[in-house]
């Protein structure tokens, strides 16, 4: 969050160069051929964004996008108006003449309608307004359909960000960090979707008459399987592409993996990039953005893919695909079997050490969620987007991409995989779901009913996965927890000195010191429970995301919302209760115990000799509406006053211990146990 906010900052105390920005991008979008590689939609969507977290207001960002791209069409259009049929033959329109003669056939197939249909429609839209000038399209015409277009252009490229935005600034209300973590993720999958459009309409000429000599050199060798590989590269299949970008990667794939492979075998250790990757994440862990990627990661695992296999296998069965079940079959089950190798050969170490033999099966090269969950989504993005058109593939190979991305990211974020195991397990990944496509490349698409295996498929992952989270996720978030090395103190040098060895306020995740711990609970936390019972507190064991629905209605009264999750250095509370003064229901007092790296021995308290020692803060919450979209609870720092009437209520229950009181910064701080 530190890195992003300075830029975020400058954004909102100088609106007016983040909108000069964002009307030259929505120009030059609009500009002949330039538009091909203007990132539009990515810089648009992040405007928005920054509508939605507050810095910028929102219809100055709608007008200056609309008037950005309907002042780029124009200019596109007297461009044509005014050189005619010769500006096909000008630069840059000149090196490009399948664009135009796409543009041309768009043109005549819509009409003026083409005009906005145009900007919704990735490369004929940097050439339609120019043709339109060139037909001789009116003035006034044009100009009505490019304004009423562009007003709806703009808004469905800045509204979604706008949602987006709402959704950071929520999760940045709860969590900084988490709204880094996020903010991460969604630039890597941008900043990929970016240069793949780039690529993708760069190649397109010399890719066609690629595969026109290729097709008629394969069919022209006479054999069967010769012709079949003809008919699944030809221009006219639809198909086409997703196969030889297929053949493409997976050639570059098996290179980059001989690489990464022989270079881990010379060197026996991984690399420097490696090491920082992983110290980057380290640094940013934190409760919230755990729970979120230990969920991603979950749906990675073996039961999870293995269940969605099934699925696809059992569909495929129905509607008598034998082969195409038989390759499902066989290419998960290589992928496990060279998992299996490259475990025994390599065995690297894992980032996090271990703490049991039973953990170490999770940690080696390649990454096992990586290569399967790859394989698994890529199977299923090779059936199904045969039946569809350009357009619906690339949507279909987006969306299982995108979850294949975010599982490998949940592994570098969780610290179980080095970069280059996620690496490499992508790129095994890429080299068999290429010969899987291979394989079936000859058979129909109609064979499969694509609709109905991605309505299955959906249906199993969800069910399946969710299945798996909800009955699993307590005891692999035990799995994936940061390790916290603990110390242990004798009970009378805790009470002598040991108490000042932790913190004395807590640590939020940006390290910023934040309310003092006016309480340290020497003790279990059922016994901290049974205390604050007896203190009239409403205890909450656990913040789950299901408690931040309730934020999303700015209405809520304070009695009607959970109190806020806050963390103590990345660490969530583990018993939070509330009290409402007498009379009060726009207030409350909320009281935080947080588990400290320290124990205390003490024969006769618990069966190990050693008890936690819990840090116990409090503050005073009120009700904040953001924006009127939503509203979070706000803590505020508790009086004096208020500390010593909570520290009252423990320390008069006579079945709790008070070991000593000392004094930080004027603020009292109890250390307290239950008696035996």
């Amino acid at each position: 969050m530190d890195h992003i906010q300075p830029y975020l900052d400058y954004f909102a105390a100088n609106p007016g160069w983040a909108l000069a920005v964002i009307f030259l991008i929505a120009f030059g979008e609009a500009l002949l051929v330039i538009g091909l590689v203007v990132p539009s939609t990515a810089v648009l969507v992040g405007a928005g964004a920054l509508v939605g977290t507050g810095k910028l207001e929102f219809w100055p960002v709608i007008i200056a996008t609309t008037l950005g791209c309907i002042l780029g069409d124009q200019v596109s259009f007297w461009a044509g108006r005014i050189f005619g049929d010769r500006l096909r033959n000008l630069w840059p329109l000149s090196a490009y003449p399948h664009l135009v003669a796409k543009g041309e056939e768009f043109m005549k197939k819509h009409g003026g309608k083409s005009i906005a249909l145009g900007r919704f429609v990735p490369g004929v839209k940097a050439v339609v307004p120019g043709i339109a000038g060139m037909f001789g399209m009116s003035q006034g015409m044009f100009l009505s359909i490019n304004v009423a277009s562009g007003i709806v252009w703009a808004f469905v490229h800045v509204l979604p960000g706008v949602l987006l935005g709402q959704a950071l600034a929520l999760a940045g209300e709860l969590s900084g960090r988490l709204l880094l973590i996020l903010t991460i993720l969604f630039i890597v999958i941008g900043v990929a979707g970016w240069l793949l459009r780039i690529m993708a309409g760069s190649v397109t000429p010399y890719r066609k008459a690629l595969q026109g000599h290729l097709a008629s050199w394969s069919r022209n060798q006479g054999s069967r399987p010769m012709r079949r590989f003809a008919a699944a590269i030809a221009p006219e299949n639809p198909s086409s592409v997703l196969f030889i970008l297929l053949i493409v990667f997976s050639i570059l794939a098996l290179i980059a993996l001989i690489d990464i492979a022989t270079g881990l075998m010379l060197r026996g250790a991984v690399g420097n990039l490696d090491y920082s990757i992983n110290n980057l994440f380290s640094e940013i862990r934190n409760a919230p953005a755990d729970e979120l990627l230990i969920r991603i990661t979950m749906l990675g695992d073996e039961f999870v893919l293995y269940c969605l296999t099934g699925s696809i296998v059992l569909w495929l069965l129905t509607q008598r695909a034998w082969k195409a079940a038989l390759a499902t079959v066989l290419t998960v089950l290589a992928a496990k079997l060279i998992l299996i190798v490259a475990i025994a050969v390599f065995a690297s170490p894992a980032p996090v050490l271990p703490d049991t033999v039973a953990r170490m099966k999770d940690f080696r090269f390649p990454s096992g969620h990586a290569a399967m969950a790859g394989v698994v989504f890529g199977i299923l993005a090779t059936l199904v987007s045969r039946g569809f058109g350009r357009w619906t593939q690339a949507l279909v190979v987006a969306a299982c991409g995108s979850l294949v991305i975010a599982i490998a990211f949940s592994r570098l974020y969780l610290g179980v995989n080095w970069l280059s195991d996620v690496i490499a397990g992508i790129l095994l990944a890429f080299i068999l779901v290429t010969l899987f496509s291979v394989a079936i490349g000859a058979l129909p698409s109609t064979r499969f009913r694509p609709v109905g295996l991605l309505a299955v498929s959906i249906i199993a992952f969800i069910g399946f996965g969710g299945f798996h989270i909800a009955s699993s996720y307590d005891k692999i978030e035990q799995r994936y927890s940061a390790r916290n090395k603990m110390t242990t103190y004798a009970l009378a040098d805790w009470a002598t000195d040991g108490w000042s060895k932790v913190a004395a306020k807590r640590i939020d995740l940006a390290g910023t010191p934040e309310e003092a711990f006016i309480v340290q609970w020497l003790g279990s936390p059922e016994s901290l429970a049974a205390a604050l019972k007896a203190a009239q507190f409403t205890t909450y064991q656990k913040w789950t995301w299901h408690d931040s629905f309730a934020y999303l209605n700015p209405h809520a009264a304070l009695n009607m919302v959970s109190p806020r999750p806050a963390l103590h250095e990345g660490l969530k509370a583990k018993i939070t209760g509330v009290q409402y003064p007498a009379g009060a229901t726009d207030i409350r007092l909320t009281l935080r115990a947080f588990k400290s790296n320290a124990l205390v021995s003490s024969t006769g308290i618990s069966s190990t000799g050693t008890i936690p020692v819990y840090l116990i803060s409090l503050t005073h919450e009120v009700q904040k509406t953001h924006l009127s979209l939503f509203a979070v609870p706000s803590d505020l720092p508790a009086s004096l006053a208020e500390v010593q009437a909570v520290i009252t209520q423990f320390t008069n229950q006579p079945n709790i211990e008070k070991l000593a009181e000392k004094q930080v910064d004027g603020m009292p701080i109890v250390i307290l146990k239950p008696k035996s």
